[in-house]
């Protein structure tokens, strides 16, 4: 079961029919839980929760934002960190016992997000901060942007295992970009970078990676050169994404298809692996030993790729370390929702059991290779999924605001807003059957083995046992 970030889902009720103590979370071991409106199937009754903060906005909506609660499977911990970075506390995931805290250096006018890593060393928590160092005595104020790594199996008062300070140029917002095996810090730009810092969690060692021109083989016309782009770190190396722009047609106009596509590290490269007829491909989340991908015949070179109606998308899994179709599916969607590399890490996840993923608005059978879409006249974004194959989400509504029309994108609830309660759903990817949840129903971000489930709304962390 791969690690994860959780965001605060946008409309999320708070109506609790309770009230989170705002000091819990920050100085005590959780206490008894706030009853959200959930579906049936988990005990409100028991369990245990907190209180949460909003999230921070990101000037790139398709970066992985700031999302300040994560779960650590393998440790089996619900980790929490503070609005402003000053705390990062880990309570155990069935008791709600604090198990560490990690209390970083100060910084001023914070903006932090906190992540999960796993690799061969184990689970790391990454406590990632932009702020301001506060000056005194004869040094002055500046920005910078801090990266933590602590030990997911710590305990007590947990201190860093690595601790970076990264220069923040004072014209530019830098994202942060965090699958489960990778971490990249860096502007980002429709989902890729110019130029970026990698981190490695295990050994805190940093690199700069940067667009690179390679020579593709596998081209419309055979081999191209093209320039690719950082999008997202991954255990097999950078995940780059080009774009052919010459000896192709740019236009769509009959001619020889441009191609779109990605490498994994010195792995694979898509147009190696792609489906038949598909010249285009996107990267658009990893976890676990997996990546998932959508794919065109072709798009024009001013258009960026949508998931539309007018068009086929395959969308499939491939293995992360050899590119091979794990599992796919052809969908399409009235909402016209924009392909991007990385847009879907928020919303994909393996069951604990590894047997099926859910990833936007599609979930896969792994055992059998088949792919459902949720992808009707309301698109389902998928949150989490059952080992029995029984996934959650929220109905997609989609705004004025660039990250609503992002493919596999959650929406966050951020401080000040006003959303609407969003519609839910539990579906079956087994079935591809999909049922309405009464209304203001949370739905989980997360789901245990045992069948806890996590929930996460703008002002409270719950977690319930299965019933």
């Amino acid at each position: 079961m791969a690690a994860l970030a959780l965001g605060a889902l946008a409309g999320c009720s708070s109506d609790s029919g309770g009230k989170a103590s705002p000091t819990t979370g920050a100085t005590h071991n959780a206490a008894a839980p706030v009853r959200l409106p959930v579906p049936d199937g988990f005990a409100t009754e028991t369990g245990w929760s907190t209180s949460a903060s909003p999230e921070a906005s990101d000037v790139e909506p398709g970066s992985s934002g700031f999302p300040l609660v994560a779960v650590a499977p393998k440790t089996g911990l619900v980790i929490q960190a503070a609005a402003d970075g000053s705390r990062v506390r880990a309570f155990g995931l069935a008791s709600g016992k604090s198990v560490w805290t990690f209390t970083p250096k100060a910084l001023t006018g914070v903006r932090a997000g906190v992540f999960l890593q796993e690799g061969k060393a184990g689970e790391k928590v990454v406590l990632a901060r932009q702020g301001k160092t506060s000056g005194s005595g004869l040094s002055t104020s500046r920005r910078t942007i801090t990266i933590d790594v602590i030990a997911a199996d710590s305990a007590g008062k947990a201190t860093a295992a690595h601790h970076l300070d990264l220069s923040a140029p004072n014209d530019t917002a830098a994202s942060f970009t965090a699958t489960d095996s990778g971490f990249l810090v860096g502007l980002a730009t429709d989902g890729v970078h110019d130029k970026a810092v990698a981190i490695d969690p295990a050994t805190g060692v940093r690199r700069t990676v940067v667009t690179t021109l390679v020579t593709v083989s596998g081209c419309g016309s055979g081999s191209c050169a093209v320039q690719a782009s950082p999008a997202f770190a991954t255990s097999q190396g950078i995940v780059s994404a080009f774009q052919q722009q010459g000896g192709c047609d740019q236009w769509t106009d009959g001619g020889t298809p441009c191609t779109h596509g990605f490498q994994v590290g010195d792995a694979w490269t898509s147009t190696n692996v792609a489906p038949s007829g598909m010249h285009v491909g996107i990267p658009l989340p990893v976890t676990g030993p997996y990546l998932v991908a959508a794919w065109h015949t072709s798009d024009t070179q001013t258009d960026p790729p949508t998931l539309s109606d007018t068009k086929k998308t395959i969308l499939a899994v491939h293995d992360l370390a050899t590119g091979k179709i794990k599992a796919q599916v052809s969908c399409t969607s009235a909402d016209a929702l924009t392909l991007q590399p990385g847009s879907a890490q928020s919303s994909t996840h393996l069951s604990p059991n590894g047997d099926f993923l859910v990833s936007g608005q599609v979930g896969f059978d792994l055992a059998t290779g088949r792919g459902r879409c949720f992808t009707s006249t309301k698109g389902i974004d998928l949150t989490a999924v059952t080992d029995d194959g029984t996934a959650y989400g929220i109905v997609h509504v989609t705004g004025d605001t660039e990250a609503t029309s992002l493919y596999g994108r959650l929406p966050i609830a951020q401080d000040g807003t006003d959303t609407p309660v969003r519609d839910s759903a539990r579906v079956s990817l087994r079935s591809g059957a999909a049922k309405a949840l009464p209304a203001a129903s949370e739905v989980p971000v997360y789901l245990a083995s045992d069948g806890r489930g996590v929930f996460r709304t703008r002002d409270v962390v719950a977690v319930y046992p299965g019933s």
